[in-house]
């Protein structure tokens, strides 16, 4: 039976149709409006008949995709207010930063006729002659620190010549004109050398040509091996995905031997990754998450008889915040608690609780360490709670939704006016302080005076903020404090998306290689280091590397590179496996 497609009524109008078929005076209007509900009607029977479908797809199926923005009109900007717009009432969500506008220079509008030369300016044209360059698009030059600059210089003039327009002044050196050229590539590059050989007829002394001094005597470079790492964990790539676009270019790589190669990659960067828990428990902030995974060999497990005592599989995200941001990623049947306790024991005693921001759930708490974290809940969560019942509790919704929105106006300030975070503890106890008290006491008001259903969702909805007011309120009383746990909700999306286009890991082993790497990598993005140079450094100096971890982190990797630290030629250290026992790890095969 296929599936209907959203209808979209109101109560009223429901009312109306029965009340026209209770007298018989349905006209064709109301007959062509009847007949998708009792399409809908008779395809939800038939549906849970079967057993086939969840409240999430259901939900979908007949009211469409959830959205947290409220149906309601903003408000009127206030008055004396800069622009129109600057009184949102929407607070930020997950989906990161908004898109860039376009740079100087940038391409017009597909409604206003631009002109674009066909060629480069004339170099004898006037100023009024040169017709003006659409520029390269949203992007300018200064955005791409990586690209190769070349100097093309003029092939008549020089700087001092005599200007062969006017023959009276000289021309001078200008700015150079930025012109930007892309090339595409495959992934992996194959070249064949065919070594010529010789043979003596007579003693039969065979010959060889040697491979030209330039090329590497390994077989896979290690610009494909980190390639591919950052390719399959970062863009969710899959290996037989990639096996594929490969054999359609005529270079084929096979998925085992990416694995192979990306597993190479591993092994000489987990000391750094084992070495960041360290680094990460003496952080002063923690943002933690976790989200479901999919390992075959627990499933296989799973199925035994008896079954294990914990049947769940985990990513944790926990992404840290001080002197640097440091995200590690964790995948086993442990959950996020679990995961932060084995952190929190590598921290120094002598320092002052973490500041420890989740979303609230006891899976998250850590139990062994909770004195060593200052608590911290999401107002985002929270808000949420009010969203998704605005429909059935407006009023009341909107007041909560509404306050909630001017504080991330205050935090908005904060950040636009770059405050300490002892000025913007100042600045949010002074104009986000009476905001929340007010609303704290309208809300115990309403539970108090009987206005609220304990047991509805609206009652659910205060006791959850209620309940966590003061870990929600710490951005009123610790410096720095943040409002949100954000920070863990977008390190996710790497996850999510790997496990939605690779599906599963093999075995805990795979689980632990795509840990290390997946936290490499969005390390390196947090740093703003280009991770394919920082893999790249760390299998080039891998005796170095094993040697000592704490100089080879993704802000300093460089600095010991400059200074001549580095080890000599490609170290031969042990595989993955046979170091982790000398660093305190134990992980299954």
């Amino acid at each position: 039976m296929k599936d209907p497609q959203p209808v979209e009524i109101e109560q009223a109008e429901v009312e109306r149709l029965i009340e026209q078929a209770q007298q018989g005076q349905l006209d064709a209007a109301a007959q062509k409006r009847i007949v998708p509900l009792l399409r809908t009607l008779i395809w939800l029977q038939h549906a849970l008949l079967e057993t086939r479908i969840s409240l999430s797809k259901l939900r979908k199926m007949l009211f469409g995709k959830r959205t947290e923005k409220p149906a309601r009109k903003p408000q009127d900007p206030p008055a004396g207010s800069d622009e129109e717009g600057t009184g949102s009432t929407e607070a930020p969500h997950n989906d990161g930063d908004p898109a860039k506008p376009p740079a100087d220079g940038a391409d017009t509008p597909a409604d206003i006729p631009s002109q674009t030369p066909t060629d480069e300016p004339s170099s004898s044209g006037s100023r009024s002659q040169t017709p003006r360059s659409g520029g390269h698009g949203r992007l300018g030059v200064a955005d791409y620190p990586a690209a190769e600059h070349i100097f093309c210089a003029h092939d008549e003039l020089q700087s001092g010549d005599r200007c062969p327009t006017c023959d009276n002044g000289a021309v001078y050196r200008m700015e150079p004109l930025v012109r930007l050229r892309f090339t595409g590539q495959a992934l992996g590059l194959a070249t064949v050398y065919d070594l010529e050989r010789l043979r003596c007829a007579t003693c039969d002394a065979l010959f060889v040509a040697h491979m030209p001094p330039e090329v590497d005597r390994e077989t896979y470079a290690v610009s494909l091996k980190v390639n591919l790492a950052v390719a399959h964990y970062h863009l969710g790539l899959p290996f037989k995905r990639i096996e594929s676009f490969q054999r359609m270019l005529g270079m084929p790589l096979p998925d085992a031997t990416q694995w192979e190669l990306v597993e190479q990659v591993a092994d000489g960067a987990y000391p750094v990754y084992e070495y960041s828990k360290r680094l990460g428990a003496q952080q002063s902030l923690v943002y933690q998450d976790d989200t479901g995974a999919r390992l075959l060999s627990l499933i296989q497990e799973n199925q035994a008889d008896p079954p294990p005592e914990r049947k769940g599989m985990y990513t944790t995200v926990l992404r840290f915040e001080g002197e640097h941001s440091i995200c590690l990623y964790f995948t086993g049947r442990r959950h996020a608690g679990e995961n932060l306790d084995a952190i929190l024991a590598l921290r120094d005693p002598s320092l002052p609780p973490i500041q420890w921001m989740s979303d609230g759930l006891a899976a998250n708490t850590p139990k062994q360490h909770k004195d060593q974290t200052l608590d911290i809940s999401c107002l985002v969560h929270g808000r949420r709670q009010f969203v998704d019942i605005d429909e059935f509790f407006p009023s009341e919704c909107t007041r909560v939704v509404d306050a909630i929105a001017e504080i991330y106006k205050h935090e908005a300030h904060c950040k636009e006016q770059q405050l300490t975070p002892a000025q913007r503890l100042t600045y949010h106890q002074v104009n986000s302080g009476p905001v929340m008290t007010e609303l704290k006491t309208w809300m115990a008001q309403q539970i108090k005076d009987k206005r609220v259903e304990p047991n509805s969702r609206l009652g659910g909805a205060f006791d959850y903020l209620l309940g966590r007011w003061e870990a929600l309120t710490r951005f009123l009383e610790v410096p720095g404090a943040p409002l949100d746990n954000n920070a863990a909700e977008r390190a996710l999306k790497m996850i999510l998306r790997y496990r939605k286009n690779s599906l599963f890991y093999k075995n805990e082993h795979g689980a632990y290689v795509g840990d290390v790497l997946t936290s490499l990598i969005e390390t390196c993005r947090l740093a703003g280091i280009n991770p394919l140079e920082y893999l790249s450094a760390l299998m080039d100096n891998r005796s170095a590397v094993f040697a000592d971890p704490s100089a080879w982190l993704p802000w300093n990797y460089r600095k010991t590179l400059d200074e001549g630290s580095a080890a000599s030629p490609l170290g031969h250290p042990p595989p993955i496996l046979g170091q982790l026992d000398a660093l305190g790890v134990a992980i299954p095969q």
